[in-house]
């Protein structure tokens, strides 16, 4: 017997034991499509990231940090993480990668030696100003509604599957 059934013939299909609904190959098949396009919307604004910096080693993440710096004269690295969302362990790789390159300075607070107060040098600040300016020009209002809607859209497929949150086998978040 055939293993897949047109659609137009039947409406499941069976392999010999268990008969499936086609609706649930469709949707398989469009999950699969929505991932391909998303890796490639992923790959495009990462390349975007890297035209806009001027530099293929600065991240979407590196510029992230250095425009939310930009809108400050100093930040603490707690207010950062809230503000990006990024991961505490990622965000303190991502300011030891700005500081190696001269973009961030960081140091303790005076008045509570816990917490870290991150300031951009003025190559750090150019770059993020350059960056924006570059970002205006190399995207239009169309794009930047696209994604924004494409943001929406996403959260509210993960709301709605109550899958925030998922974790894999080994208890890592997705």
């Amino acid at each position: 017997m055939n293993k897949y059934v047109d659609r137009a013939d039947k409406s499941e299909a069976s392999t010999g034991q268990e008969t499936f609904d086609m609706t649930d190959v469709d949707a398989l098949y469009k999950m699969a499509e929505v991932s391909r396009i998303l890796k490639s919307a992923t790959s495009t604004i990462e390349k975007l990231a890297h035209l806009a910096s001027g530099t293929n080693d600065l991240t979407l993440m590196h510029c992230l940090v250095l425009v939310h710096l930009s809108r400050t004269v100093s930040c603490k690295q707690l207010d950062l993480k809230y503000a990006t969302r990024i991961a505490s362990p990622y965000l303190t790789k991502l300011i030891d990668e700005l500081t190696i390159r001269g973009f961030v300075r960081r140091h303790r607070s005076s008045g509570d030696r816990r917490q870290i107060i991150l300031v951009l040098t003025a190559p750090g600040r150019e770059t993020a100003l350059r960056l924006l300016a570059s970002l205006h020009e190399l995207t239009h209002q169309t794009q930047r509604d696209a994604i924004e809607q494409l943001g929406f859209s996403l959260k509210r497929f993960v709301i709605t599957t109550g899958n925030e949150g998922l974790s894999d086998r080994d208890g890592k978040e997705n």
